[in-house]
């Protein structure tokens, strides 16, 4: 019986809901352990913290609190598998051999990694296992590129031969975040592609997906040492942005985060992935489709609770539709549910702790102290207690000055702003420290075209919103971070080059 039979015939009940038993029994292993060179290990000096259930509040399990030496342990680990070349000098086709058998194993098991990833960091339950198959996606792409990696023969004369070699880095630390800690392979996979062995540290709120993605990895014939897990807050992120057995780093979080890591890694000069947060402004104009853009703009905004760093938080909306567009985004949104993770009606789900609900809910005052226009304020659904569940707001009359159009609130928030012509939308789209994303919505495709050009960001979608696919690179500009981590540019990431020559005698 596969793991995914299994998840359907066999359920355990955790704080009150009903999951596989794979998601129980990892639960159960009191506290969830680290995963370093293959092996399942508690931290060395014991600690635990304590994995809270952001639907509930409630306390549903205990996970290894990492510190310094588990990870001095893991990157030793890694640094003997890259050496040894157990991993590096596989066979390309074996490499990737064991990358598709990972996919397959992580599609075969979407629905336990759904149940774990829902528990842990309150991602709406039938939305959550295709954060999985994001992961597979992502692993399916990468894996056919471990025979591609094939340098290049310079032209130099006729008395030298050149071989330019692409060579992994060595050791990469990965840091995660948790609004999608399912979708760890997005940054893994290419790193494993590459040939470099890798040390994860998961969001401190969301270890269980990664602890259970690092067993599935050994099963897929990942051999172990090339992929650890070390759980633990902002002291291992540190420690490893320190460590001098890190060649690289791969960091997903926040700015202000993001600024201290490069200035730490500045002292060891580690090469660093940055991708940032974000204030993505969706662009209305008047010949657009109203329908699809408000639908479009308010689900960029409650997906995941506004957890996402492409939100589309600032709405820029052209004056001739703006009444009509703010009553439309309300109607999508009053149609909609706040609730618990697992409850298939909901549609927003819990913030990721209490700290998170205080900050929007502070924002929230904020943008009323500002003078913007409060059109729209959900209602919690009756019966919740515990969670940290904040409604969507929309805010209406908001100047691009304001603090709610101007910092990044990681929550459910929409500032709709108001703008007359096409470069007044472009200035003021523009006119913000962030550069991870933006939305185009019209009918004139030279307009969708002319702001494809103007829009300084990572990536612009048009009459569609947070379209990703393993295949398209993907990163920010600005504050919003450096590197891309899909597409064939993330394999520049994790490589370098070696230029080798011979003299022909």
């Amino acid at each position: 019986m596969t793991a995914t039979d299994e998840s359907a015939l066999d359920r355990e009940m955790i704080d009150g809901v009903s999951v596989s038993s794979g998601a129980a029994r990892l639960l159960g292993s009191m506290p969830v352990p680290h995963v370093i060179d293959g092996r399942l290990t508690a931290s060395v000096d014991g600690a635990v913290r304590d994995i809270v259930n952001p639907s509930t509040g409630n306390v549903i399990g205990h996970v290894a609190r990492g510190g310094a030496a588990d990870l001095d342990s893991a990157v030793d680990a890694a640094r003997t598998a890259f050496v040894d070349g157990r991993w590096r000098d596989l066979p390309p086709r074996q490499q990737e051999a064991a990358m598709s058998r990972l996919a397959g194993l992580l599609e075969r098991d979407a629905e336990l990694i759904g149940d774990l990833d829902s528990l842990d960091a309150g991602i709406l339950r039938r939305y959550a296992s295709h954060i999985a198959e994001y992961s597979a996606n992502a692993l399916r792409y990468f894996a056919g590129w471990p025979t591609k990696l094939s340098g290049q023969l310079p032209p130099v004369g006729p008395d030298y031969v050149v071989q330019e070699r692409i060579e992994p880095v060595g050791v990469m630390g990965v840091v995660k975040p948790w609004n999608g800690p399912g979708a760890i392979f997005a940054q893994v996979a290419p790193a494993l592609a590459a040939g470099n062995s890798v040390v994860l540290k998961p969001a401190e709120h969301t270890p269980l997906s990664a602890t259970y993605m690092a067993q599935l990895a050994l099963e897929a014939g990942i051999p172990p040492g090339v992929f650890n897990v070390v759980h633990g807050d902002g002291v291992v992120g540190s420690a490893m942005v320190d460590h001098s057995g890190v060649n690289r780093i791969s960091f997903t979080g926040s700015v202000a985060t993001g600024r201290k890591l490069a200035a730490a890694a500045a002292n060891t000069f580690k090469r660093l992935n940055l991708e940032l947060g974000g204030k993505s402004p969706v662009l209305v104009f008047a010949d657009a489709d109203l329908e699809l853009a408000a639908a479009a703009a308010a689900q960029s905004v409650w997906n995941n609770a506004g957890q996402v760093c492409t939100a589309g938080t600032r709405t820029l909306v052209q004056r001739d539709i703006y009444d009509e567009f703010l009553a439309e985004a309300v109607r999508v949104s009053e149609a909609l549910r706040v609730g618990h993770a697992f409850d298939p009606e909901v549609a927003i789900g819990p913030l990721i702790t209490p700290d998170q609900l205080a900050k929007v809910r502070s924002y929230v005052e904020v943008g009323k102290s500002e003078g913007a226009t409060l059109a729209y304020e959900g209602l919690l659904v009756e019966g919740l207690a515990g969670g940290n569940y904040q409604p969507p707001v929309i805010f209406s009359d908001v100047s691009n000055d304001m603090v709610i159009a101007r910092e990044e609130i990681f929550g459910p928030v929409m500032s709709v702003i108001p703008f007359e012509d096409e470069d007044e939308a472009f200035r003021l789209a523009n006119d913000n420290e962030f550069g991870l994303a933006a939305g185009v919505f019209t009918r004139d495709i030279a307009r969708a075209h002319r702001a494809s050009v103007a829009l300084d960001v990572g990536t612009v979608w048009t009459n569609c919103y947070q379209v990703t696919d393993a295949a398209v690179s993907y990163g920010g500009a600005k504050s919003s971070g450096y590197g891309r981590s899909l597409g064939a540019p993330a394999l520049e990431e994790y490589t370098r080059r070696k230029a080798v020559w011979s003299r022909n005698y």
